[in-house]
């Protein structure tokens, strides 16, 4: 089980920043298939990237399976 709450990630600071991520939150069940779409640069690699573990949010919380990341 995924649960993904609040999740915000931006790059970047002043005008420049660009905002991947703007509190997002959903949860996935066991056994339960799910698809990600969007258009170009609309955060779908920096969402997977924060649930893999592999970067971290600006602020939120992701759980995979009971565990905290």
């Amino acid at each position: 089980m995924v649960v993904v709450e609040d999740l915000v990630r931006t790059f970047g600071t002043g005008d420049t920043a660009v905002h991947a991520l703007g509190g997002v939150s959903f949860s996935v069940a066991r056994g339960e298939l799910v698809a990600l779409k969007g258009r170009s640069g609309s955060g779908k690699t920096s969402l997977l990237n924060i649930i893999g573990g592999l970067d971290r949010a600006d602020s939120g919380r992701v759980t995979v399976d009971g565990t905290a990341l």
